[in-house]
């Protein structure tokens, strides 16, 4: 039997098919030239052309993860036939800066900007603005999320909750409650109320019912004793909110007040059409939550677990509102910014929670010389060394971008005759603080950029020079006194204390993965001391055959 197709069929086909192929035609963008010095790959580019409306990007450092940002934000501003609200947040001001650079270096960007409302901010700049400016609020306390700053915040909220736990004990109300352990300190009560505000236990029923999943193993906390915790929990609270001219916010406060306006209004005007997420793997639960309830069309975030060192606890995708699919969660294999060499020595750091990518399998576009890690008799001998190295760069390739990556304390850094005190002699040295107007791509002799691995995030400079590879710094020795203090002392062949032992030494090889993979050229490890045994223990996570050394490697063998 003969099939007949009529006219008024074939016509809806082809009409449909043009529809289908308009829509696929309109939703590509091409990416090629758009940022100049900087080639796209095939599978950034596919990325780029992704229009799910959530979408996370995966991928190791170097691979592209916050550029990808920068061209999925363009190719919004491009394909939008109205005005655009876009929000480009991340952890730290650093990164924000560096963003807005390489965006001005666009003419495609530059001429879409005026078109659209774009804002750039990190997480609380973000929500302290929207509460004032929208939502009524008089005022509200600026947090800045520098490695510093960090540690001054946490030091006034450990003093306030110091008070509350002696008016606790003094007026006698400790008998109406079970008793704490001396190990429940305020230290200790700080970082639980962070934990239960990061994932939004906020109230009794919440707090009871969760397992305390990224807590850490010491103290314990038995059942009958978190009344307890959430009672004084709910004092905190009231102080903040009660014993200041202007209620106080802590870092984790931020989010929760945005989704409490968004709960309120949840088609408030403040809402963003598209909102991009760079370095997600950093913000805790309730803040990425609350950037999903922020957008009315889009959300995308890049991250890698393996540079996850603002740790508090682990996301979960469903309690913040993300249906993960294989389509929405992709992930960058391929690496343009590293040398092979580079990432050869940097993926050799080995992670208990995460499943290590091998670096030997993906794609790189660099070839060049191996890491060297040097050992120094004394920091002087350190310093000459890099200052011979910095000046060296700078007659043969004064374009080049220089770091250093430190792990000095506050108090140190502030110490006559330490390295930076000895570089600033020699060079335009800047930090963190300067980073933002100081460094330019476009000039063509750099300052030298000092600064610790915290800070440093997301940035990318042609050599690195990492100081402090010794096992005063990696792992930090301050972390293992915490915990000695905690547990009342080194109390290696305990359970807990160990796994909490582990805990720190995975977190700090990040710290130190973060320093390496900042390197696109060359990365040069140094420390110093009487002998080449004062070497981080951490070096044991290299293959003898990915670095050259000045001492005999050999004994420091997997």
């Amino acid at each position: 039997m003969q099939l007949i197709t009529s006219v008024t069929s074939r016509t809806e086909q082809l009409e449909h098919f043009s529809k289908r192929f308009a829509r696929k035609w309109k939703n590509y963008f091409s990416i090629d030239g758009l940022i100049p010095g900087i080639e796209p790959t095939t599978e950034q580019k596919h990325v780029v052309q992704s229009s799910e409306k959530q979408l996370i990007i995966r991928g190791s450092a170097g691979s592209g993860k916050s550029l990808m940002l920068a061209y999925r934000l363009i190719k919004i501003m491009e394909q939008a036939d109205t005005s655009q609200k876009i929000l480009y947040v991340t952890f730290n001001q650093t990164l924000i800066q560096d963003t807005i650079k390489r965006l001005r270096l666009s003419e495609t960007y530059n001429k879409l900007a005026d078109n659209h409302q774009v804002r750039l901010y990190t997480y609380h700049d973000l929500v302290r603005e929207i509460l004032v400016k929208e939502c009524g609020y008089n005022s509200i306390n600026k947090l800045k999320l520098n490695r510093a700053a960090i540690a001054e915040h946490e030091a006034f909220i450990e003093a306030k909750i110091k008070v509350i736990l002696t008016r606790f004990n003094e007026s006698g109300e400790f008998k109406e409650h079970e008793k704490l352990f001396k190990t429940h300190s305020a230290k200790f009560l700080m970082e639980e109320f962070f934990w239960m505000k990061a994932n939004g236990l906020i109230t009794k029923e919440k707090y009871f019912e969760r397992e305390r999943t990224g807590r850490g193993h010491s103290p314990n906390v038995a059942k009958k004793q978190r009344p307890t915790i959430f009672y004084l929990f709910e004092k905190y609270n009231s102080l903040m909110r009660t014993n200041f001219n202007v209620p106080q916010l802590d870092m984790e406060d931020y989010a929760l007040y945005l989704l409490n306006e968004l709960r309120i209004n949840p088609r408030a005007s403040f809402k963003y059409d598209h909102i991009l997420v760079d370095e997600f793997q950093d913000l805790q639960p309730m803040q990425i939550k609350s950037l999903v309830a922020l957008t009315k069309s889009t959300i995308t975030l890049v991250g890698d677990d393996k540079q996850r060192i603002y740790k508090r606890t682990p996301v979960s995708y469903k309690d913040i509102n993300l249906k993960v699919t294989p389509r929405m969660n992709q992930k960058l294999s391929k690496n343009f910014r590293s040398t092979k060499q580079i990432m050869n020595l940097a993926g050799g750091i080995e992670f208990t929670d995460i499943e290590n990518v091998r670096e030997d399998n993906q794609e790189f576009f660099r070839e060049g010389e191996k890491p060297v890690i040097k050992h120094f008799t004394s920091m002087q001998r350190m310093a000459n060394e890099i200052i011979r190295n910095i000046k060296s760069i700078h007659k043969s390739n004064p374009d080049k971008s220089i770091a250093v990556i430190h792990r000095y304390s506050q108090e140190e850094l502030h110490q006559y005759g330490n390295l930076k005190d000895v570089l600033d002699r020699e060079f335009d040295v800047i930090g963190i603080d300067k980073y933002g107007y100081r460094f330019d791509y476009n000039k063509v002799k750099k300052p030298i950029f000092f600064t610790n691995p915290f800070e440093i995030k997301g940035l990318e400079f042609d050599h690195v020079f990492v100081i402090h590879f010794d096992r005063d710094h990696y792992p930090s020795e301050q972390r293992i006194e915490d915990l000695n203090v905690k547990y009342g002392g080194d109390k290696m062949g305990e359970d807990n204390y160990e796994k909490d032992y582990d805990e720190i030494l995975n977190d700090e090889k990040k710290v130190l993965y973060v320093a390496c993979s900042r390197a696109k050229q060359e990365l040069k490890i140094y420390f110093s001391g009487n002998k080449d045994t004062f070497v981080s223990p951490f070096i044991r996570e290299f293959n003898t055959r990915d670095y050259e050394s000045n001492f005999n490697k050999k004994k420091y063998q997997k």
